[in-house]
């Protein structure tokens, strides 16, 4: 059965390789969820249940090491009990379990962009005011199908953006230079009057990497700010194949009581210092 986890926190490892601070998210200490408000009555026995298994109840960490200089740890408690589940619709934690799907999706992004060394940002626009998402969505299958039908190695990992004035366009992370008179004419082919934009996010190496994560992020976060559930689960797409190398690891029961120092010391081990 799969287990829920109530406390997890990640840490970017090119952090120390680039000399600046880490996202975490800071793990509670034994494990025990944290309190946004004070505990209804009919959760403290459940609560109270969780500590007297916590010794049954334990950490595990996920290391993600994309490329020299370049990893990622995240961490989770896994209890020993499972709470009652909701009914779909009936959850009262709805807000946040929302937040919850925009972080799944923002790390689900990021650990694809990584691992496939996607270093070039590719924009497919309309002349047009294409408002259904269905129907750029058809385009884009069209445009991925004809571009791996002459260049079967091409990745990709594409966002949706929603503009102001209804209109949808794509921004994908690409890797490599591209062959933009062909990118240009597989568009246009597709769409009519359409264009393309390929470039560089500024920096270079691992910081071009991360500048891609950050752009595209923002354009996913913004997607889900539009509260629409219905497209949530299509607004990113990736190809097929992206492997993300990851590692599942242990944490000692001798550092449950700081698992983020557990998890860093990891991290520099594996990305350096």
């Amino acid at each position: 059965m799969a287990r829920k986890n109530f406390s997890n926190g990640t840490a970017l490892g090119s952090a120390y390789r680039m000399g600046a601070a880490a996202t975490i998210d800071t793990p509670n200490e034994g494990g025990i969820p944290a309190q946004t408000e004070p505990p209804k009555a009919d959760s403290v026995t459940l609560r109270l249940e969780k500590r007297t298994h916590l010794d049954q109840a334990r950490y595990k960490a996920t290391l993600y090491n994309y490329a020299p200089g370049l990893a990622e740890i995240g961490w989770s408690f896994i209890p020993s009990l499972l709470p009652a589940k909701a009914g779909r619709g009936e959850s009262v934690n709805r807000a946040l379990n929302e937040a919850r799907a925009v972080r799944r999706a923002g790390s689900k992004l990021r650990r694809k962009i990584l691992a496939a060394q996607a270093d070039h940002l590719l924009t497919l626009t309309y002349r047009e005011n294409i408002v259904d998402f269905n129907q750029a969505s058809t385009d884009l299958n069209r445009f991925v199908r004809i571009v791996k039908s002459q260049l079967p190695n091409w990745i990709y990992i594409a966002v949706a953006e929603h503009q102001e004035r209804g209109a949808w366009h794509w921004h994908m992370a690409v890797k490599g230079r591209q062959d933009v008179v062909f990118l240009r004419s597989t568009w246009r082919h597709v769409v009519g009057e359409g264009n393309i934009d390929v470039r560089p996010p500024k920096g270079s190496g691992r910081y071009r990497l991360l500048g891609l994560v950050r752009y595209l992020g923002k354009y996913l976060a913004k997607g889900f700010g539009d509260n629409d559930h219905a497209l949530n689960a299509r607004r990113f797409r990736s190809s097929l194949g992206i492997v993300i190398p990851s590692q599942t690891l242990s944490v000692p029961k001798e550092s449950y009581s700081d698992v983020k120092g557990f998890a860093l010391s990891v991290l520099r081990g594996t990305a350096g210092t």
